[in-house]
């Protein structure tokens, strides 16, 4: 993309360069269409209890997810009401204080911890658990790429690490080279925000020997 065209693109409305973006990623990911539906019952409350990811990335982790399973997420919301409510013992980290009251408010049982906007901090919340303590560990918050970095020694062996929105530029490369050895699973599809966007879940590998 040129200069000039990449200058119109960001003077247009927001929501018609989301549409153009969408459609961008629809050519390269036809078959996302399939979870257009989720637009007709988006629902963007803290409270809805249905993860702010594509219905396939939700899928996937329905399929994955153990009652008991060990959770730290990097950024809570809805995500944090639906694994609470499937059974999970989820630690969650969240920058904005009145977020964190609604969520706090819809799921007491979850342990949601405050930490302001400050990258040393935000991304040293995992520092205090050991390394192999969680099952799944979520990337969906701020300062993606340290984090990613930070929290995959707290992944138990067999264990998941998702990083949403791995379609953006910014995170592009690390869904396709990061945690080499892992293995890697993609999923594209709408969000309830109307975007079009990838989930990648990554497996760590189990000991062998």
């Amino acid at each position: 993309m040129t200069a000039l065209p990449l200058r119109l693109f960001r003077r247009l409305p927001a929501p018609l360069r989301r549409w153009t973006e969408n459609l961008r990623t629809l050519i390269l990911h036809p078959s996302a269409i399939a979870t257009i539906g989720v637009l007709f019952r988006r629902n963007l409350a803290a409270d809805a209890g249905v993860p702010w990811w594509n219905d396939r990335a939700i899928r996937y982790l329905t399929e994955h997810l153990r009652p008991g399973d060990r959770v730290f997420e990097w950024g809570s919301g809805s995500s944090t009401v639906w694994l609470s409510d499937h059974g999970a013992a989820v630690t969650s980290v969240e920058h904005n204080p009145d977020w964190l009251a609604k969520v706090t408010e819809r799921c007491p049982a979850a342990d949601i911890r405050a930490i302001p906007d400050n990258a040393g901090d935000y991304v040293a919340a995992i520092d205090q658990f050991r390394d192999n303590t969680f099952d799944i560990v979520i990337v969906d918050g701020l300062h993606r790429p340290q984090c990613l970095r930070r929290g995959a020694p707290k992944v138990k062996p067999g264990g998941l690490l998702i990083l949403d929105d791995t379609d953006r530029p910014q995170l592009a490369r690390l869904g396709r080279s990061a945690l080499p050895g892992w293995q890697k699973a993609s999923f594209t599809g709408f969000k309830a925000t109307t975007d079009v966007r990838e989930t990648t879940f990554f497996r760590r590998p189990q000991v062998t020997g």
